[in-house]
């Protein structure tokens, strides 16, 4: 307690760096942990019910309705996207239309602007039915209570808006405004011709009785209803997609977390060796006076006690406000409740009393063992030389070490959440650790090297001798600030990149225009209208339809049978077209695998199939696959395995068939480009809605906007989570930093003495910071940008100009301004420690 009356720069940085390391595991383990934990309780209302079963194109049959029912209670809703317009108004908007019946929310509440209830907002009023919109219907048409607008062959009075919907939580983004109808209404609306995109849903709200069994209950429905080609989704294990990316996402922060607390932890090695020599006199001095190394032990062990205790609690006072201000933003934009749960807690204090203690064993033993011979100048250097001469190779303190780190690894594990991956993330940790460690070491040995050169000037050769003492702070140093930066630079140019193949490359290579669920009967006449038009360059017309994958060579197939990021491919429908012959968006995709069937192949059931499905699923050329179309199967045989470039949006599926006769029931999508004239755009579009105005259009510039938005906020979240590592790399560096400086006090008296100005040891400090900043942040760049380079690679074709373009200028700024800093700061720190000593101050 007497010793930290006064603290010095090295406790004051010992507290600092805690409380930070503390504050940021704590937010990054508890807050996402408590978001995944939200998001799974609130599966029953993202889903709609205990159950949900969908089927595309067409609608549950009445035995399939009456069956479901007798399980619990049932909704039934369908989902569309259509053209919707006003009376007057032939153009029309893009909505996502949803038609609803009475028992419409199973599970949360759905609340519109104003005192009525949905029922009366969609009752039959005079003959027309009601509807309720989003807030957008209304921005961006002009529209307003009261109007009436036209849906299919259907009128509607706009009757309310939106405020909240409990199944709309995880929608990324939406291609139009909301529009809620009822489902009797929607049948009148001649909206559900064959062939159309229909979502149908069947949600099922269990007795409480029975919602434990319903993993029983849906092997019962697939039982009775082989051939129906559901998509069943259980509420129990949490929302489709959404539950692997949270796990992921809360994965992927809880290990920046970590990394930047091992980071932050070099740094508190760093205060407290720095603290500890400080003091290395009085403890000399006491040990002179008597006292034995393990009463010295158990002084500094209660020390950094009470200063890990008072830094827990200054941390834990932060994440409260932190998360009493983050949680409400959060759960407010997500949709449910967000609780700042501790149950994580003391699983977070032991990491943190094991990663303090695995810090503190060395320093702590070198201080102990003080000897009283060290008071003496003459004796110091042969003392210390001694001890580390005597040394045993393997000792309690190297086996407390490995104990500690043994646990500490089961900790994180834990900690991280994800089973054995989370062990392969920590180890790649880990690694990248050891090389930078690695790093630091060689330069230590270049500089050791550079020293002994007659033609550097004086002040340099007293920086790299610095550098290469071994009790420098080089290799920590050295270690965190180059992770710290490799993480950084690969965020930030992966961002760059990433967003230069979506606003500069895939608007190129993308359509400007997609009609779908056009009639098949007006095929021809739109691709006439269309190619008339001066401004339209192309026109891709293909049939489309949805199918499910049941069967591989007659064995049926489950999630459990593929890795699970291929779970998509045989989840539900997947979107499905015949052709002849490849199209032109088809031959960026080339095969691998077989060859195309002849031109007059109809109703030889042959399949095109992306080459990285058929390796998931373990299939060829030549094997069986069962499709379930339309409630039918149809067994197909691969004829080839394509190579599909899923970076573009050209107009291509993962299965193509051979050409059927008769065809399917479907719709035609239409993909076309035009002239890059923005006018040009919305003059075809106006003038084919004009000519079909129930054709659903999509403007693919503006999908591509929502996307960069998206794409801008997850770069702009990784790029603050990389700050703080580099914030915790930061405080490394000035901790290492006060560490050598602290024991250089007596090099700068003899310095002194030796004539030598402050402005040269002023230079010298400069220079050494330069130096370890410098080549650390240099090779931290290089290797990010392989990082990100590699990383870049699974969205799109990265070219050499395309790096140099990107990684050019942010490389460049990024090297000036550690190298300012770096001398700025060495500068400020060495002037820092002069100022401490007498007769430096003129």
């Amino acid at each position: 307690m007497r010793e930290l009356r006064r603290p010095g720069i090295g406790i004051w940085a010992l507290l600092a760096t805690l409380v930070f390391a503390i504050t940021i595991l704590t937010l990054t383990v508890s807050l996402t942990h408590s978001i995944r934990d939200g998001m799974r309780q609130s599966a029953q209302q993202s889903i709609g019910g205990d159950i949900s079963l969908r089927l595309f194109h067409r609608a549950p049959t009445t035995d399939e309705i009456a069956y479901l029912s007798a399980l619990g209670t049932l909704d039934i809703s369908a989902e569309q996207r259509v053209m919707v317009r006003q009376d007057d108004d032939d153009r029309g908007i893009l909505s996502e239309l949803k038609a609803i019946d009475r028992t419409y929310p199973l599970y949360g509440s759905i609340s519109l602007d104003g005192a009525q209830s949905v029922d009366q907002a969609l009752a039959l009023t005079d003959g027309v039915p009601g509807a309720v919109v989003g807030h957008e219907v209304l921005s961006e048409t002009g529209w307003a209570i009261g109007d009436v607008i036209a849906l299919g062959d259907q009128r509607f009075e706009i009757r309310a808006t939106i405020a909240s919907e409990p199944n709309r939580k995880f929608r990324l983004f939406s291609l139009g405004p909301r529009i809620l109808v009822s489902l009797a209404s929607y049948r009148q609306s001649g909206l559900m011709a064959p062939g159309k995109q229909i979502y149908w849903y069947a949600r099922i709200k269990l007795p409480p009785a029975d919602i434990d069994q319903s993993k029983d209950i849906i092997t019962k429905i697939e039982n009775r209803f082989p051939n129906s080609g559901w998509r069943i989704v259980d509420a129990a294990d949490g929302v489709p997609g959404i539950e692997r990316i949270g796990d992921f996402a809360s994965a992927f922060v809880s290990l920046i977390g970590i990394a930047i607390f091992a980071i932050a932890m070099t740094a508190i090695h760093n205060a407290l060796r720095a603290d500890l020599e400080a003091r290395q006199s009085r403890f000399a001095m006491m040990r002179s006076l008597g006292a034995r190394p393990s009463q010295i032990t158990a002084s500094i062990a209660w020390q950094i006690t009470l200063i890990t205790a008072i830094a827990i609690l200054i941390s834990l006072a932060f994440s409260s406000l932190v998360a009493s201000v983050a949680l409400p933003i959060i759960g407010s934009s997500m949709g449910f409740a967000i609780g700042f749960g501790l149950t994580d807690y003391p699983l977070i204090l032991a990491f943190v009393v094991g990663f303090v203690a695995l810090t503190a064993i060395t320093p702590v033993k070198t201080a102990c063992l003080a000897s009283p011979t060290s008071l003496f100048r003459h004796q110091q250097a042969r003392n210390t030389h001694y001890r580390g001469r005597k040394r045993p190779a393997f000792n309690l303190t190297a086996l407390a070490n490995i104990a500690l780190t043994g646990l500490l690894f089961g900790l994180a594990t834990m900690l991280v959440d994800l089973g054995w991956f989370a062990a392969i993330l920590l180890i790649a940790l880990v690694i990248n650790l050891y090389l930078f460690v690695l790093l630091g070491r060689l330069v230590r040995v270049s500089a050791s090297r550079l020293a002994k050169k007659p033609s550097i000037t004086p002040s340099l050769r007293l920086a790299l001798r610095n550098i290469a003492r071994p009790g420098a702070a080089t290799v920590t140093v050295t270690a965190s600030f180059g992770l710290a930066m490799t993480c950084l630079f690969a965020v930030i140019l992966f961002g760059g990149l990433a967003g230069h193949h979506l606003k500069s490359v895939l608007p190129s290579e993308t359509p400007d225009l997609v009609f779908f669920d056009l009639p098949p009967e007006d095929r021809e006449a739109f691709r006439f209208d269309a190619t008339n038009n001066p401004a339209v360059q192309t026109v891709d017309q293909m049939p489309f339809i949805h199918g499910r994958v049941t069967h591989v060579n007659g064995t049926p197939v489950t999630l459990a049978d593929v890795p699970r990021r291929y779970h998509w491919f045989m989840r539900g429908d997947r979107g499905l077209s015949w052709a002849a012959q490849p199209t032109d968006s088809m031959r960026h995709s080339p095969l691998v695998s077989g060859s195309w069937w002849a031109q007059d192949s109809r109703n030889e059931q042959l399949a095109s199939l992306d080459a990285s499905v058929a390796k998931a699923l373990d299939i060829e050329v030549g094997d069986k696959l069962t499709l379930n179309i339309l409630g039918t199967g149809y067994e197909l045989t691969i004829a080839n395995l394509r190579a599909i470039d899923w970076t573009r949006l050209g107009l291509d599926f993962p299965i193509i068939l051979s050409p059927m006769d008769p065809a399917f029931s479907h719709g035609v999508i239409n993909a076309l480009t035009v002239n890059t004239n923005q006018g040009a755009l919305v003059d075809v579009a106006k003038e084919l809605r004009a000519a079909y105005p129930d054709v659903p259009v999509i403007s693919v510039p503006d999908v591509l906007a929502k996307l960069n938005a998206l794409f801008d906020g997850v770069v702009t979240t990784l790029i603050g989570l990389t700050t703080l590592a580099t914030i915790g790399a930061v405080f490394v560096i000035i901790s290492g930093l006060i560490a050598l400086r602290q024991r250089q006090l007596n090099d700068l008296s003899m310095l002194r003495a030796l004539g030598i100005q402050p402005r040269q040891i002023t230079r010298t400090g400069a220079l050494e910071t330069t130096i370890m900043l410098g080549v650390s942040g240099i090779i931290g760049i290089l290797a990010g940008t392989a990082v990100a380079v590699v990383a870049g690679q699974a969205i799109g074709s990265i070219t050499l100009g395309q790096i140099i373009t990107v990684a050019g200028p942010i490389g460049g700024s990024a090297a000036l301004i550690i190298a300012v800093v770096g001398f700025a700061g060495g500068w400020a720190l060495q002037a820092s420690a002069l100022r401490t000593q007498p007769g430096w101050r003129g």
